[in-house]
């Protein structure tokens, strides 16, 4: 076995879902496949190198970031399971134990004894998983764990004030299992606000510097394991909290409120120059509530001068953000304008924002919140928490169309939960987003394009502020088409009759050249101008 594992292509498959599901780059996928990644254009050519010819039931190798640490393995031809027992360094009795679909008693005795798959007859794209860790597979619903739930979430007799208990939340005795590890995994993409673990946690590139990471912080040094990568990081951490407790109570702040910890203990993971800086602007938050927005304007504050509306410049030459700059590069396919860049900036703040904020509700860690520091009202909260679906659309705010003959694959993956499968971003996407976000849920949509398929879909909603809440799915008209519409998820619902709603196919922010590129961006509408509100059924 060496450091790949195999995939058959399904149906509605794109080269981006498959590369986020694994954890790893398009460009690591398209590479290991011997696919040209400048013919990934939306369009399917004639060449074999073309990463838009995807086949149902075609084999993709995975590159594995991380060989050894991977928690299954797909059969590839020649392989053996006791070759597999022996390259895990398990014996056949443990891999059989967590792989019951196997016949130990067939074992060496042939294929025609009792039920069940024989040992000795592998198929090629079998899955096999390992002993030890299939509890924590990628995609698991395992629970969060209650230590990091309960100890981060205490009082802080010592911390100056109540919140969360900050050497708790960051223990790298708990290691994975710290509550910080969670919170800021989710935003790293590595965890999920349950707790469990996303493919990306075993090992990954780094879309900004193309690093090798690991992990739930996207470790990017020296580890043994994932989970040595999350205890040398949580020590990291640890050591910035008397600096970060500093800055808050001289900005009259309570350091051990978990959207403020959370944010700065974030930022530094990704950026330990940017967070400096978000610690020397803490004064401007004086009075003021601790919200998500404001942890957002601050983050984004932290890589760009409002003072100047330039990238703050870096004492050894060279602008903050320049991972940015590449993310903006390969998106755009070009070099990057200015305001570009910035755009990326907010859309990465945004989301990782709104992962923190889903975690830490998650984890009940907002119930630590200072009484004198409330949420904001109508913040997404439902009897059972924010919905699923409105947490999975905030984390694709600053998805934009690109211009000219390339699209964005991520908007063509969202053409594929529909029955359209358009694989163009020119081809109206709200419904597409809407339908995604759902899927990724676990709800089903109405697998339609079009708009107003959802004024048929669940249960019907009365168009007024007491009635309509987060998460419902509000319908607008578009022109004086009947048949036409626009469709986006209600985020706030305010007192004077409007919604803030997210939704994709809406105006962008402005670039240089003045124009605005369709993206998935924040909206505020009048429910009086809504044809229809419906709430999941």
């Amino acid at each position: 076995m060496t450091g790949v594992q195999n995939y058959r292509v399904q149906s509605g498959d794109t080269i981006t879902g498959i590369a986020q599901r694994h954890g790893i780059s398009a460009e690591a996928l398209m590479r290991a496949n011997g696919m040209d990644a400048a013919q990934a254009d939306g369009h399917i050519g004639a060449g074999r190198a073309d990463p838009d010819r995807l086949q149902i039931g075609q084999q993709l190798k995975i590159p594995v970031a991380t060989p050894g640490l991977e928690r299954s393995h797909r059969v590839a031809a020649g392989e053996t399971l006791s070759g597999i027992a022996q390259h895990w360094g398990v014996s056949m009795a443990e891999l059989l134990a967590v792989n019951p679909q196997f016949n130990a008693g067939k074992l060496g005795r042939g294929r025609d004894t009792g039920a069940g798959q024989d040992p000795d007859q592998l198929k090629i794209g079998d899955l096999i998983h390992r002993p030890g860790v299939q509890a924590q597979r990628p995609g698991a619903a395992t629970p969060a764990p209650s230590t990091a739930q309960a100890a981060a979430a205490t009082p802080a007799a010592a911390g100056g004030g109540h919140g969360i208990d900050l050497r708790r939340f960051t223990d790298p005795a708990l290691g994975s299992d710290a509550a910080a590890a969670i919170v800021i995994g989710s935003a790293e993409g590595t965890r999920r606000p349950n707790g469990s673990y996303t493919a990306a946690y075993g090992g990954h590139t780094d879309p900004g510097n193309a690093a090798h990471n690991r992990g739930s912080f996207s470790y990017q040094h020296a580890a043994s394991s994932a989970q040595d990568a999350d205890r040398r990081q949580l020590q990291t951490l640890q050591g910035r909290l008397p600096a970060y407790e500093s800055a808050a109570r001289q900005a009259g702040l309570n350091p051990n409120d978990p959207r403020l910890a959370a944010a700065y203990l974030d930022l530094y993971n990704q950026s330990p120059s940017a967070a400096q800086r978000f610690l020397n602007q803490l004064d401007t938050l004086g009075g003021q509530p601790i919200t998500a927005q404001r942890m957002t304007d601050l983050r984004v504050a932290s890589f760009v001068d409002n003072a100047t509306g330039q990238r703050f410049e870096l004492p050894g030459g060279g602008h903050a953000g320049s991972g940015f700059a590449n993310i903006a590069r390969n998106q755009l396919g070009r070099a990057p304008t200015e305001a570009e860049v910035q755009a990326v900036i907010r859309a990465d703040q945004q989301r990782r924002t709104m992962a923190v904020e889903s975690a830490l509700d998650r984890q009940g860690l907002l119930q630590a919140a200072p009484a004198a520091v409330p949420a904001p009202a109508n913040a997404g909260q439902t009897q059972g928490g924010t919905p699923r679906w409105l947490e999975v659309a905030r984390g694709e705010l600053g998805t934009t169309e690109i211009r000219g003959g390339r699209d964005n694959p991520r908007v063509v993956e969202y053409h594929q939960a529909t029955s359209l499968k358009a694989k163009d971003d020119e081809t109206s996407w709200c419904s597409s987003f809407v339908n995604w976000s759902m899927q990724q849920a676990g709800v089903a949509g109405t697998n339609s394009a079009a708009a107003r398929s959802w004024l048929h879909w669940g249960q019907a909603v009365p168009r007024d502020s007491a009635h309509v809440r987060p998460g419902d799915v509000i319908v607008f008209p578009r022109g004086n088409n009947p048949a036409q519409g626009h469709v986006a998820i209600v985020q706030d619902v305010m007192p004077n009759g409007q919604v803030r709603v997210v939704g994709g196919n809406q105006r962008g922010e402005r670039l240089a050249d003045g124009s605005r590129p369709d993206a998935v961006t924040e909206s505020v509408r009048s429910l009086s101008e809504a044809i229809g509100v419906r709430r999941a059924p």
